[in-house]
């Protein structure tokens, strides 16, 4: 499986923004209520980015054949759990960045400011995690010749 590109998560960002400005956008036209964030939306990114940082530092350990708790296949979930929070944040990036751009030209009220305010804390905590899952991708690479099978081992026949 390869590291997910910085390049990929920009576009999911800049699709899911644009997609839930419009759609938002054509809701509050048609007389309809915008979605509202939570002040706590942040928290789950945070939380979610505390863990992955704790199960990174873990696959590093494995990595440099140090005692870890995970194992070789709990290294592997670790990697795709990295890979689909990068992906998941950087849609969420989108999305809370959407919102907040609906909210821009009327902040002179206090409902749109505290949305405003809400959807910026959520977009960063979003943000915040795709980089650390970013960063626990790159932890985890295996260098080449560690694939290959150690002293003991029969190689793979054909």
């Amino acid at each position: 499986m390869s590291r997910t590109r910085w390049q990929t998560l920009v576009l999911i960002a800049v699709l899911a923004g644009v997609i839930t400005f419009f759609v938002l956008a054509n809701l509050q036209a048609r007389g309809g209520h915008g979605v509202p964030v939570s002040p706590v939306s942040a928290a789950p990114f945070i939380v979610l980015g505390i863990v992955l940082l704790w199960l990174g530092r873990a696959v590093r350990r494995l990595i440099a054949r140090e005692e870890s708790f995970l194992t070789p296949i709990g290294a592997s979930r670790v990697v795709v759990l990295a890979k689909s929070a990068a992906l998941v944040g950087s849609g969420c990036v989108g999305y809370y960045a959407g919102q907040a751009l609906l909210t821009l030209d009327n902040l002179s009220a206090p409902a749109p400011r505290q949305q405003l305010i809400a959807a910026a804390a959520a977009l960063v905590g979003a943000a915040v995690m795709s980089g650390v899952a970013m960063l626990v991708e790159r932890w985890c690479e295996v260098s080449p010749e560690d694939d290959e099978p150690g002293p003991g081992a029969s190689a793979p026949t054909s």
